[in-house]
């Protein structure tokens, strides 16, 4: 499962953004982002967020 998602950070004075072949504005984007963190290494979601995941 990629997670392309959790390096890139969202340009400022831009609409929308391509990542993975999907399209995403500003709220998608920091929704996608959250849920992205919730996973774990097997892409399930789990309950807590690692700090780890945080940080970087």
């Amino acid at each position: 499962m990629s997670r392309r998602l959790l390096h890139i950070i969202f340009p400022e004075n831009v609409a929308h953004i391509y990542v993975d072949g999907r399209k995403y504005n500003r709220k998608e984007f920091t929704k996608a982002k959250q849920l992205e963190m919730r996973r774990d290494k097997f892409g399930r979601f789990v309950s807590e967020v690692s700090t780890k995941k945080i940080l970087s």
